[in-house]
């Protein structure tokens, strides 16, 4: 396994995933505590969303009733209801029908699924054209499932991509250092890792990174994690 595809992938990410269309009203309060209910006790956080969704039949209860399904490990059948949800969301409202296709691509990501995180991924994508405080984190995601694909180059595209729109990003810098790594591009490689570093002196990964990079200008090969 490749060291880019390597990171784990908390749940957490799939809770951080850009909220692009907050919510109002009660609902927010009540999505809130149903989502903080999944740290805790994911099995009951989606019987609670599940009840709410028979009570109100709310976009929102069913998406955190998927993530409760991610935080069981059930990751795919959490994917395949997000994309679900995104045809029930009004096709003018590109900002929800992107957020349930970051997470939906998040979970893919977790089922260790590429292909299916890219294509929700590239859907988000498209719908945020244009939109520079949420492509980095999309853009990102993406560069995660091409590289579990052994796409580097468009790993790299993307994570390039990325940072064009928020150059002081270190986990941007450090994936890059590793797409870039395993295309034998080892002096552009370090320099990322190094700068990866600076930015986050104390990150045990960017370190790791810039360790791997060193090694693989030493050796003239890339170096994998298993």
């Amino acid at each position: 396994m490749t060291l880019i595809a390597a990171i784990v992938l908390p749940f957490a990410l799939l809770q951080a995933a850009p909220d692009l269309a907050p919510l109002t009203g009660n609902g927010e309060a009540r999505f809130t505590a149903c989502v903080t209910l999944i740290d805790s006790a994911p099995d009951r956080a989606y019987e609670e969303g599940m009840a709410w969704a028979a009570e109100s039949g709310e976009l929102e209860a069913y998406r955190c009733a998927a993530m409760a399904l991610s935080a069981q490990g059930r990751h795919e059948e959490a994917a395949r209801r997000l994309e679900a949800l995104v045809l029930s969301v009004d096709s003018t409202s590109a900002g929800a029908r992107a957020t349930l296709l970051s997470q939906a691509g998040n979970s893919w990501l977790l089922a260790r699924d590429p292909a299916h995180a890219r294509s929700a991924l590239t859907r988000a994508i498209v719908l945020m054209q244009g939109d520079r405080a949420v492509m980095p984190d999309l853009l990102i995601d993406r560069a995660r499932a091409y590289a579990m694909e052994a796409d580097f180059r468009h790993a790299e595209e993307d994570l390039s991509g990325a940072l064009d729109l928020r150059p002081q990003d270190a986990l941007a810098l450090r994936l890059r250092a590793s797409a870039r790594m395993h295309q034998n591009a080892f002096d552009l490689a370090l320099t990322d890792a190094e700068a990866a570093v600076a930015l986050e002196p104390e990150n045990v990964d960017a370190l790791l990174m810039r360790g791997h990079a060193i090694e693989a200008m030493r050796t003239g090969a890339p170096v994998t994690e298993q």
